[in-house]
């Protein structure tokens, strides 16, 4: 036995001064009187006299126990005793859905094993429960008992998260090194590579099972003007056998497209629909079901295809006008006396006609007709009344399904050699298109004025201006999209977000949002209820490879013996004052009685 606060037992001085209350006591005294029934009415006059032996009772031996037991408490006394403290770990992630041959789920399945394990155990022992997706955590602070550890496993749900590996198996490592740790129970999917740290006693549920899954579902514009998107989806087939799968996609609940297609033993294929219709939210369905149904479906939103946003800088910002019926574009125009290379930041191309800017700009740009005498390009500028086109490179980007024959051209200008950009479009007085990569930005020149954009009253012109902003946007690249487990900044004006199981999460813009372990939709709600939806997928094929997953490969510093069983304090303090408050209770409950029947025994 101990003391954790050992300077507290002064307080035992206190004593002594209960004594001292006791050594003033009752004198008896003379009163006249004229009436005996005065005397009674006034009760007598009570003078209390210090000195002489004390009346010490029954009372005063409680009092000084009271005490001494409160100054003992401050003390904090404690007690060794041994101890094995458990960690359970189970196995929440998105491979644990996964339905085994006798029709239960992978995490049922563990969480029976695990309850069975904690039968075994003392129950004399501290409890932690810790869940692996979409990070290793504690779910509560330890238990004390067996009982209050399965209440909280049979709480837990599986996630849609993937683990991360090599967070996993540092996380097991660190808690079978951990001194206060004696034994780690772990049930999960995936073995524990050998050798197995002593002190983990594993637990394997992933019985190899046959499995179909869709790895991504992605959108992409392949040119700017067209509203039809161009949809990817990979597909895997992780079976010994050849399968028939067959996919349809729907857009905002009707379908838009299907296939069929035969897979190979542990093959992957990606399937392309070059042109699907416009619509809010797609959904894309794998059949036939199989052993885990949340990689048959997944789910993309027109709104992960990004606008490409253009800053316009021109004398005559009206002619960027047309720009802005141009399907997943936002235009900006600014004069040049109102542009500085500052504002490029958050553009992702420019556009300057009639001008040229001061420095080589940091995003991809357009030069119309720049000024004669730039310094930065150094640009051979020749006037021309007329443009005549003599030729061009028919399998360039710029030209594709351009018709030269009917392109219409003004007065404009002819370049000469440059040192870095080539000629797309020549001209009898020299090169009419350039294009080239400075810095690791795109950069194309005309001679000529395509603007303002009339769309399909001057279609070959409009083709043209189309292929080079789409050269210089980059389009044709697939959107990264979200998975489940991955946090993601949340987007100015956003309020709240509605998760796809319809609960709601307030959000602050700019931080992080952590609450994405179901796949599905997301609502980013803003200002006057205005709804963005963001789709997140499993998309791990990894994850859904469930007849064959690398072990964990788990290293501790201890892994060489299991922990003896741990010294600890056990503290005495509660049990203190529990006696302090009965003996209180009993002493107050003893003088009320005694007064009671005083009082009723009184004439």
């Amino acid at each position: 036995m101990g003391f954790l606060y050992p300077g507290a037992l002064v307080f035992f001085a206190l004593i002594p001064a209960l004594v001292l209350a006791y050594l003033a006591k009752e004198r008896p005294a003379r009163v006249t009187v004229s009436s005996v029934l005065a005397f009674r009415a006034l009760r007598g006059f009570r003078r209390e006299r210090f000195g002489g032996w004390p009346r010490l009772d029954w009372m005063f031996f409680a009092e000084v126990f009271i005490l001494s037991l409160a100054v003992l408490a401050m003390a904090g006394p404690f007690i060794w005793k041994k101890t094995a403290p458990l960690a359970v770990v189970i196995d929440n992630s998105a491979a644990m859905q996964a339905l085994t041959p006798a029709g239960k789920s992978r995490f049922e399945v563990a969480r029976e094993k695990l309850d069975a394990a904690l039968s075994a155990e003392d129950g004399g022992s501290e409890i932690s429960v810790y869940v692996t997706a979409p990070q290793p955590r504690r779910v509560a602070p330890p238990f004390n008992t067996l009982t209050e550890a399965r209440i909280a496993l049979s709480r837990i749900k599986p996630t849609d998260a993937p683990n991360d590996q090599t967070t996993l198996e540092n996380f097991l490592g660190n808690l079978a090194s951990e001194a206060r740790v004696a034994k780690v129970i772990f049930a999960g999917a995936k073995a524990l590579a050998a050798p197995v740290p002593a002190r983990i006693h594993p637990i394997e549920v992933g019985d190899a099972v046959a499995n179909a899954a869709i790895g991504s579902f992605s959108l992409r514009r392949e040119a700017l003007g067209a509203e039809a998107l161009h949809a990817s989806l990979s597909i895997a087939n992780f079976s010994p056998d050849t399968r028939t799968l067959e996919l349809v996609v729907t857009g905002d609940g009707k379908q838009i497209a299907h296939a069929r297609e035969a897979i190979g033993a542990r093959e992957t294929a990606t399937l392309e629909f070059p042109a699907i219709p416009p619509a809010r939210i797609y959904e894309a369905k794998l059949a036939p079901d199989d052993a885990l149904a949340l990689d048959n479906v997944a789910y993309a939103t027109a709104g992960s295809v990004k606008n490409v946003s253009i800053l316009f800088v021109s004398p005559t910002p009206a002619d960027a006008a047309g720009l802005n019926s141009i399907p997943g574009v936002e235009v900006t125009a600014r004069t040049p006396d109102a542009y500085s290379p500052g504002d490029l930041g958050t553009f992702d191309l420019a556009i300057f006609e009639f001008a040229a800017p001061k420095e080589i700009p940091g995003v991809n740009t357009m030069l119309v007709m720049p000024p004669p005498g730039d310094p930065v390009f150094g640009l051979t500028v020749t006037p021309t009344a007329k443009v005549q086109i003599a030729g061009w490179r028919t399998t360039d980007t710029l030209t594709d399904s351009v018709n030269f024959r009917l392109l219409s051209l003004r007065g404009g200008e002819y370049f000469g050699t440059h040192p870095w950009m080539s000629q797309v479009v020549g001209g009898d007085g020299g090169a009419i298109v350039l294009k080239g990569e400075r810095g690791a930005h795109r950069f194309v020149a005309t001679g000529f004025n395509p603007f303002p954009y009339l769309g399909r009253r001057n279609l070959p012109m409009s083709v043209l201006t189309l292929n080079a902003i789409s050269y210089l946007a980059g389009l044709g690249a697939s959107s990264n999209g979200y998975r489940t487990g991955q946090p993601w900044l949340v987007p100015a004006g956003v309020e709240r977000v509605i998760l796809p199981s319809g609960s709601a999460v307030a959000a602050d813009p700019g931080t992080l949002f952590t609450a994405v372990s179901e796949q599905g939709v997301y609502e980013l709600v803003g200002p006057g209820g205005a709804k963005t939806p963001r789709a997140v997928n499993l998309a791990d094929l990894t994850e859904s490879d469930l007849s064959s997953s690398a072990p964990l490969k788990v290293e501790a510093a201890n892994s060489g013996s299991a922990a003896a069983p741990l010294m600890e304090k056990s503290s005495l303090g509660d049990y203190i004052l529990a006696v302090i408050i009965a003996l209180t209770a009993l002493e107050a409950l003893i003088v009320y009685r005694r007064r009671r029947i005083a009082e009723a025994a009184a004439p």
